[in-house]
C-alpha cells in the first residue's frame, strides 16, 4: 500500500510541476495539486501510524475514488460529441505553445477545428488565446495561421487575443461574437476530451446553445491532464469560473 501512495505522489508531484511550468507557483491547480503530492508523501512516510486512524484511511481512499471516478467521467462526457455541423460559430480553445507553434494538444483541437470547417465552411471560427510568457504573437494568431495552412478561409477566422484561462476563453469570446455576429447564437465548442466539461459549462454561462467536438488525449498525458482537470472543476464549483 505504501509503494501504491508513493506511486500517486509521484503522478501529483509532476503534475504539479507541469502546472508550474505552464500556469505559474501561485495558479490554483499548481496548489491544488502540490498539496495532494504532499499529503499522498506524508500518509506514505508515516503510514504506519496513521493506518491506525480509521478515519483518516477511509477519507484519503475516499478521495483517491472519487478523483479516478469524477476522472472517467470527465472522459466519457468529453468523447460524446454532440456536433451537427449545423453551428453559427466554433469556438476553438487554446492549450499552450512549444518553441512558437502549437504545442501537440492544441495541434489536436486544431486538427479538430479543421474537420469541423470541411463540414460546415460558412461557420465563423473563433480562436481564443492571449499572450503567453515571453512569447512573440499571441496564441490566438498562431492558431489561425496553423488553420490557414492547413485549408481553412481565412475570411471565417475571429481573433481572440486577450485570454488566460478557461474562463477568459468563453467569456471574451462572447464579447467578440455577440459584438460582431449578432444572430450566431449556436456554437461549437472545439477542445479537448478531458476539458469539454468545464468548457460547455462555461459556454452555456455566456448564453449560447452549446454543443461539443473533442480532440483525443493520449493515455501518457492521462495522470496530468485529469487530475488536473479535477482540481479546476472543483475551482469552478467553489467560485463560478
Amino acid at each position: 500500500m505504501r509503494v501504491v501512495l508513493f506511486v500517486l505522489a509521484v503522478f501529483s508531484w509532476l503534475s504539479a510541476m507541469r502546472s508550474f511550468f505552464t500556469s505559474g507557483l501561485f495558479n490554483n491547480n499548481t496548489i491544488f495539486l502540490a498539496g495532494i503530492a504532499v499529503a499522498l508523501c506524508a500518509y506514505g512516510v508515516f503510514y504506519e501510524r496513521l493506518v491506525r486512524l480509521r478515519w483518516l484511511t477511509v477519507g484519503i481512499f475516499t478521495v483517491i475514488l472519487s478523483i479516478t471516478g469524477f476522472s472517467v467521467f470527465l472522459g466519457v462526457y468529453g468523447r460524446r460529441d454532440t456536433v451537427d455541423f449545423g453551428e453559427d460559430v466554433a469556438i476553438v480553445l487554446g492549450a499552450g505553445l512549444r518553441d512558437g507553434q502549437p504545442s501537440g494538444t492544441l495541434a489536436r483541437r486544431l486538427d479538430r477545428a479543421v474537420d469541423f470547417h470541411r463540414q460546415n465552411p460558412g461557420a465563423w471560427i473563433v480562436v481564443s488565446g492571449g499572450l503567453g510568457h515571453n512569447a512573440a504573437q499571441t496564441e490566438a494568431r498562431v492558431m489561425a495561421d496553423y488553420l490557414i495552412r492547413h485549408g481553412v478561409n481565412p475570411a471565417v477566422i475571429l481573433l481572440e487575443e486577450a485570454a488566460y484561462s478557461t474562463y477568459t476563453n468563453m467569456r471574451f469570446s462572447a464579447d467578440l461574437i455577440y459584438g460582431q455576429l449578432i444572430n450566431a447564437q449556436r456554437v461549437v465548442v472545439i477542445t479537448s476530451d478531458f476539458h469539454m466539461y468545464r468548457s460547455v459549462r462555461f459556454a452555456r454561462q455566456f448564453g449560447f446553445e452549446a454543443t461539443s467536438f473533442s480532440s483525443q488525449t493520449p493515455v501518457s498525458a492521462w495522470p496530468f491532464s485529469y487530475l488536473r482537470e479535477v482540481a479546476a472543476v472543483v475551482k469552478m464549483w467553489i467560485i463560478g469560473r
